[in-house]
């Protein structure tokens, strides 16, 4: 899968993500965190953990946005005349069955996963900022973790600090 974080004018960047199970799509731009996008903070430190159940690796097989918009215009539907009418209304609804029936089962399998990932980039991304964490006692993150999370942000938001307004930062899950 790429992840194409494009940086645009007014601290806003765009992302487009195509080579993955399920359509490609893009979402709004956004603005633009404390030095980088929180979604290329979450891709820097999920793989850094090795974290596949997490955000990115939900999207990856095949987890949809509600935010997300096609990159590409969809195809014109044939016109209704060209259509089979016989049996029509029940292939749309097995068809809008099936596909709900698969997001269901991605958020059930990738949910605990995506929520613990989240925790896990929030945590680090704090401590690569020298921010107090939100609660006393022991992180989600051990030692070495932590080491590496803010290796990696750290790599990223250089990386981010590089890229010139128009151009892009392409990243591969």
């Amino acid at each position: 899968m790429e992840i194409r974080f494009t940086r645009l004018p007014e601290d806003r960047c765009e992302i487009s993500v195509t080579g993955r199970k399920g359509p490609d799509f893009r979402l709004p731009a956004v603005r633009v965190g404390h030095l980088l996008p929180h979604d290329l903070v979450h891709a820097a430190v999920e793989r850094s953990l090795g974290l596949e159940d997490g955000f990115w690796g939900s999207i990856a097989r095949g987890a949809k946005l509600e935010a997300a918009e096609p990159v590409e215009p969809p195809q014109e539907e044939p016109p209704p005349e060209d259509l089979p009418q016989e049996g029509l209304d029940d292939r749309a609804a097995t068809e809008q069955k099936r596909r709900a029936a698969a997001r269901e089962a991605l958020l059930r399998r990738g949910g605990n996963g995506v929520m613990d990932a989240e925790i896990k980039v929030n945590w680090a991304y704090r401590d690569w900022r020298g921010l107090p964490q939100p609660s006393p006692g022991p992180g989600p993150l051990d030692e070495d973790e932590r080491a590496r999370a803010r290796e990696a942000i750290g790599e990223a938001a250089e990386l981010w600090a590089g890229i010139p307004e128009g151009g892009d930062l392409v990243w591969r899950w």
